[in-house]
């Protein structure tokens, strides 16, 4: 039973890692020069500032069709709140959401739908 536990806390710590690494793309946007910009979120836990339901942390990488890439080494902080009124803030700025509607216009109404609206299996 001990080695089912300690191959079940290494498989955790395994998967855990492999999610850390890489980010869920959760917005990407195309530019006329062909250079793409992809935001990722890192993390996504519950959020101990009042008025707020998640911390998140973000990522941001550039490419373009040659192949060149560039991945900023920094995590951008965010708090999300899912109910009404929904929003996203950045910097101590509150940001509205948008939350009808296609998406993939403005990357903070993206972030909210990934983090408070989860796919459903």
């Amino acid at each position: 039973m001990r080695w089912y536990l300690t191959a079940f806390a290494a498989g955790l710590s395994f998967v855990s890692s492999a999610k850390a690494t890489e980010p869920l793309i959760f917005h990407t946007a195309h530019f006329d020069d062909d250079t793409v910009v992809s935001l990722g979120l890192i993390s996504n836990h519950t959020a101990e500032r009042a008025g707020y339901d998640f911390d998140v942390l973000i990522s941001l990488s550039r490419g373009n069709a040659a192949g060149a890439g560039y991945r900023d080494p920094g995590k951008h902080r965010a708090f999300v709140k899912c109910d009404d009124p929904a929003k996203v803030s950045v910097r101590g700025i509150d940001y509205p959401v948008h939350k009808s509607g296609p998406g993939g216009d403005d990357w903070k109404d993206d972030l909210w739908r990934a983090v408070c609206m989860p796919p459903v299996s």
